[in-house]
């Protein structure tokens, strides 16, 4: 039964986007059920752990937090995206040429599918089409540092 219930929101989920375009922005886009439903679980995670800081749109946050919405340094290298979401980041970054100098807290508790998802979710909305990345990719940009 719990089951059962599960699915049926899971499917409620997806077929409604609630009225507000900009909250989903880019997850009704997603085509393959597994990689849309790590999305949706991500996207919870993300404002739940980045939006603070990142916002809930990817902005950032002026000069001070760099955005993630069409940020040249998250999609030039996807595994060291992952190890920044898990163990944070300090010293000095150049994001769409301007630099950003801000620590970046670890999320040391995070899992591997939490990553996974909040990653599913960061690289398929705001105009990026990367597909799904799963918790093995994760464990594997996790075990080599950038």
């Amino acid at each position: 039964m719990k089951s059962a219930v599960g699915s049926l929101l899971f499917l409620f989920m997806l077929s409604c986007n609630g009225g507000d375009d900009n909250k989903n922005e880019g997850i009704s886009n997603i085509k393959d059920l597994k990689t849309r439903q790590y999305a949706i679980q991500g996207q919870q995670l993300y404002l739940q752990y980045c939006s603070n800081c990142h916002q809930e749109d990817g902005t950032g946050l002026n000069r001070l937090i760099p955005p993630l919405k069409n940020a040249d340094y998250m999609l030039v290298d996807v595994n060291r995206s992952l190890y920044i979401i898990k163990n944070g980041l300090n010293g000095s970054i150049l994001v769409n040429n301007v630099e950003y100098n801000q620590p970046m807290p670890e999320n040391s508790k995070l899992s591997p599918i939490e990553i996974a998802q909040i990653a599913t979710y960061i690289y398929n909305v705001w105009g990026n089409e990367y597909g799904l990345i799963t918790p093995e990719k994760v464990k594997e940009a996790l075990s080599t540092a950038p």
